[in-house]
């Protein structure tokens, strides 16, 4: 366990983490199953995040985001995540695509009513992925096999690095999204990775325009003073996500208002997903 005392002031390292943090994830593309289909700014995208296991690597999302479907109608046609490289080049996480094949997600089914707990989807990655995608790109896994586990009583404060949907621009013919840097109030108390879920929250004096929505399967880190990022979660809804969230009782969230729902992640957390989608744990 990480001993260390609690650490608030980030902005010293704070472009060293986004720059770790961005190796960490890219953007995933819901691509319509269609020959010769290009992703644009107008795609609709969440986010990626590669972990390294056992010495295996995966990639890790949301399943609302592996099981989309077209104009989001259950039982409307798959869309194809696929994500992409910088020569143009694409690869799928869904087989029939005409794209290369990454791998393929494992997910819980959606049940007939409520909502899928938990919302996570896995894939194992292809030597093929990892070595003409992942290292082309610079892409490196969350090493979960080094992971220490921290002390929950000294955090006060997360950080989350993810794309959003609506932050994408053209250049040319390379499709550019802006990666978000978010620092939220750690709310769920008592907080320990004996928990599923947790919340992070925080508001802002005025609206920065900023939406959530895409930062679904990003990570949410604890920051250390010393420069090092301790992987603790994963998002599966934020908002505000678009004009339309509401809370509970009605009101519309401000758009000052901010808040992430994430999934404990840590070495337990990720075996016991493994195990539940069915992935044979690698020796």
């Amino acid at each position: 366990m990480r001993e260390v005392e609690p650490f608030d002031d980030i902005s010293k390292h704070i472009k060293g983490y986004e720059l770790t943090a961005s190796t960490h994830c890219e953007p995933i593309y819901l691509m319509r199953n269609r020959s010769g289909e290009k992703h644009d700014e107008g795609t609709d995208s969440a986010t990626i995040t590669y972990v390294k296991f056992n010495e295996k690597y995966y990639a890790l999302t949301c399943a609302h985001v592996a099981d989309a479907r077209e104009g989001g109608l259950e039982g409307g046609p798959s869309l194809v995540p696929t994500v992409w490289g910088p020569s143009g080049h694409g690869f799928a996480f869904r087989a029939g695509s005409e794209n290369a094949l990454a791998g393929e997600f494992r997910f819980l089914e959606r049940p007939r009513n409520g909502h899928r707990r938990p919302d996570i989807a896995i894939a194992p990655l292809s030597e093929d992925f990892i070595r003409l995608h992942m290292q082309a790109k610079g892409k490196v896994p969350l090493d979960l096999d080094k992971w220490e586990e921290l002390d929950w009583s000294l955090v006060r404060t997360c950080a989350t690095w993810g794309f959003p949907n609506r932050q994408k621009f053209s250049s040319g013919a390379v499709i550019n999204a802006k990666l978000l840097t978010t620092i939220l109030a750690l709310q769920s108390q008592p907080m320990s990775f004996d928990r599923d879920e947790f919340l992070l929250a925080s508001s802002l004096p005025e609206s920065v325009g900023i939406s959530f929505s895409g930062l679904s399967g990003s990570a949410i880190y604890c920051l250390q003073s010393d420069g090092c990022m301790t992987p603790v979660g994963i998002i599966y809804e934020g908002m505000p996500g678009d004009p339309s969230s509401k809370k509970a009782d009605g009101r519309f969230y401000g758009p000052s208002d901010f808040q992430i729902q994430a999934f404990v992640l840590s070495q337990t957390k990720f075996r016991g997903w493994l195990e539940m989608l069915g992935l044979t744990l690698p020796r």
